[in-house]
């Protein structure tokens, strides 16, 4: 006589009920692939994610490179932009390698002072632990720079927004002022090398033609903003050369005055 399942009556099989016995498959099937979707999915967004950044590095890179070969239509191409972050990474280019200009600068110079006072045996020395750190004059002129940028871009906003009527907003300011940093980013980038091999002649050549170039593009961006009043324009442009002229001359007497400060203090400390 065949056994009967006693929870459905079912007959047996090997013992076991085909029906009260058998595998939650539906359970499993719906697990797998629920996991199966979200590890996909998780993939997925992850690729997605770095080729996006890497799409979004390359678009940088080429607006950047067309400003550099067609400084008017590349400029208003990127501008068109109202939130594209072009501006702020060539404020940052022009921040880094002004920071490593001065940097290898200072370097050059303690390590010549140092070796020059070595003769002078421990008082040579006490006079060299005086030097001034090439790191923090790094750190200094990043902040120096991008300080003044931001400043820039802010008198560039007021200006054209006002005098030139223009439909601006603080990112594409940051795209009007970008184009200055880009000029002057080329020149200490040469300045720099210079500075490296000791071409120093090189070193002051570029700096002198990278800022020039820097002025040229930045006039040219603001003369061919979008839509901008050009009468204006031109009497912001000059207005704002006097306001820089006089943020120079107040930074210039600052770091004068600290400069011969830390130099009497250093005499101090070595009397």
């Amino acid at each position: 006589m065949a056994n009967f399942c006693t929870k459905c009556g079912t007959p047996l099989v090997n013992g076991r009920c085909p029906k009260c016995d058998r595998e939650p498959e539906t359970k499993q099937v719906f697990t797998g692939d629920s996991q199966g979707a979200a590890e996909e999915t998780w993939s997925g967004g992850t690729t997605d994610r770095g080729a996006q950044a890497k799409d979004d590095a390359q678009n940088y890179m080429q607006a950047v490179l067309n400003i550099i070969r067609r400084p008017v239509n590349g400029f208003r191409e990127s501008v068109a932009d109202k939130n594209s972050k072009v501006g702020l990474i060539m404020m940052g280019l022009e921040a880094l390698t002004s920071g490593l200009c001065v940097f290898f600068l200072i370097d050059k110079m303690v390590s010549a002072a140092t070796a020059g006072l070595s003769s002078f045996g421990s008082y040579g020395s006490v006079v060299s632990s005086q030097l001034p750190s090439a790191g923090g004059y790094f750190i200094r002129e990043i902040i120096f720079s991008i300080v003044l940028s931001l400043i820039l871009s802010l008198l560039v906003w007021g200006l054209l927004k006002g005098m030139g009527r223009a439909d601006i907003n603080w990112f594409q300011s940051c795209q009007v002022a970008g184009v200055k940093s880009l000029g002057c980013f080329m020149g200490w980038l040469i300045a720099a090398l210079g500075v490296i091999t000791g071409l120093y002649v090189v070193a002051i050549l570029a700096l002198v033609l990278g800022m020039a170039l820097g002025n040229i593009y930045f006039v040219a961006a603001m003369l061919n903003y979008p839509k901008v009043r050009k009468d204006g324009t031109t009497y912001a442009i000059f207005l704002l050369v006097i306001i820089l002229a006089i943020i120079y001359f107040f930074i210039f007497t600052q770091l004068m005055t600290s400069a011969v400060g830390e130099g009497l203090r250093s005499m101090e400390n070595l009397l």
